[in-house]
């Protein structure tokens, strides 16, 4: 049976309970982070903690945790409990429980939750790619903020799936920011991996951010400026990220085939470059 983290406790899921006035449940006043790990080794930790901090803070919301070690203990006990060489762990901290008011409680502790679940990749987005669609940005301006409020995110990726696509890339002002569950990039024609910056209209990825530290080992040119649509149109190459795909080739992009349809060269390098990055991780070399 799975078991949970919940306010200092392990419980089954079955046996968690939280109060109908947790904040998180009523204004979605809370942040969370997504992680992955393999033989029982969380990835790219201390980069997502950095973002856990980032948001906790930019949302005025009190780290639970003594130190950041006390919360290895209990990621590290929980993935032993639940019997798991891999996964993912999802962390949830919210401000609390409390009245219901738009201003903050004066006195509140925050809630924490954190399961463990599993997801399939298909090995054919990976063999073969997967098809974008092109979509309007209708979240809010501080996308940088880990927050538990998703649902443009959700309804953006339900529409994509409905339509036979497996992401939406969404436009903002004529520029695509980022996929509604992963960050978006192509290869240029001049073979620069182009993304858009890391400012407050996309959520800086980690998987993004260490799939740029890989491609700079590689001595390949990285592009960090936003790019419209008619540069799908002449790009060579295109990828989507996130931690629970790592990489996928993008090859259509709505009606446009990106390099014929096919993954690209620099985008397979990066797939098998960023495996070796995790394996180093996992293998205590990195």
């Amino acid at each position: 049976m799975s078991i949970c983290y919940l306010n200092g406790s392990y419980q089954t899921k079955f046996d968690a309970r939280i109060s109908i006035q947790d904040r998180g449940f009523n204004f979605s006043d809370g942040v969370y982070e997504v992680m992955s790990f393999s033989n029982t080794k969380v990835i790219n930790f201390q980069k997502h903690i950095n973002r856990l901090n980032l948001s906790l803070k930019e949302l005025k919301i009190h780290y639970p945790f003594k130190n950041t070690k006390t919360l290895k203990l209990i990621l590290n006990k929980l993935i032993k409990l639940n019997k798991l060489n891999h996964g993912f762990l999802y962390l949830q901290i919210t401000r609390g429980s409390a009245s219901r008011n738009h201003l903050f409680p004066k006195i509140t502790s925050p809630n924490i939750v954190i399961f463990t679940f599993n997801t399939k990749i298909d090995d054919k987005h990976i063999i073969d790619g997967v098809k974008v669609n092109l979509t309007s940005d209708k979240r809010w301006s501080r996308c940088d903020i880990k927050s538990i409020s998703l649902l443009p995110n959700v309804l953006e990726k339900q529409n994509a799936s409905e339509n036979g696509y497996y992401e939406s890339w969404q436009i903002r002002n004529n520029y695509i920011t980022e996929g509604s569950t992963s960050n978006a990039f192509i290869i240029n024609k001049k073979n620069e991996i182009q993304t858009h910056p890391a400012n407050n209209f996309i959520l800086g990825g980690v998987t993004r951010d260490s799939v740029i530290e890989v491609a700079k080992r590689l001595d390949l040119k990285i592009r960090e400026k936003a790019f419209t649509a008619c540069d799908i149109d002449t790009c060579k190459e295109a990828f989507l990220t996130s931690t629970t795909v790592r990489i996928l080739p993008v090859v259509k992009i709505q009606k446009n085939k990106i390099n014929n349809g096919k993954p690209g060269l620099i985008t397979r390098k990066l797939m098998s470059e960023y495996n070796d990055f995790i394996n180093s991780q996992i293998n205590g070399k990195y």
